[in-house]
């Protein structure tokens, strides 16, 4: 090969060096959300180690209607159910098997905030409330 044959040049052992970068894995979480409204998401990334890339929830689990692509890192979605998701570890592996993991974190998905609301109730200027029937006829109250 040509590196054997200009020594001093470029070394097998610094072409190994450049292929033995460990793998990493970086992000930062968004922790919280609410039940119907869209997670503001987070991507995480890995650097080192040998492509392709593959990502796993490896404990915890994300919250119900949360996903991780697999292949891009990306953490999106709507949640569905409210709750405190705790200890989500994501994975990258690499195309040798190595592994990586983030730091363990917690998603907090909040409930749908309801007001108290009667249907169809009216205040009048006198400051009466009334209140419409289905008919279309009004009702004091």
């Amino acid at each position: 090969m040509w590196w054997q044959l200009q020594p001093g040049i470029l070394s097998r052992a610094a072409l190994d060096g450049l292929a033995s970068i460990p793998l990493s894995i970086g992000g930062t979480p968004v922790t919280t959300g609410q039940v119907g409204v869209a997670y503001a998401g987070f991507t995480v990334t890995a650097a080192g180690g040998t492509s392709p890339y593959t990502y796993s929830v490896a404990s915890g689990s994300l919250p119900a209607g949360i996903t991780l692509n697999s292949s891009s890192g990306s953490v999106s979605g709507t949640p569905t159910t409210a709750g405190a998701y705790a200890g989500i570890v994501i994975r990258v592996t690499d195309a040798v098997s190595a592994t990586a993991n983030l730091a363990a974190f917690t998603i907090t998905i909040g409930a749908v905030a309801r007001s108290a609301m009667l249907p169809n109730v009216f205040v009048n200027s006198d400051g009466t409330a009334r209140q419409a029937n289905v008919d279309g006829t009004m009702i004091n109250l």
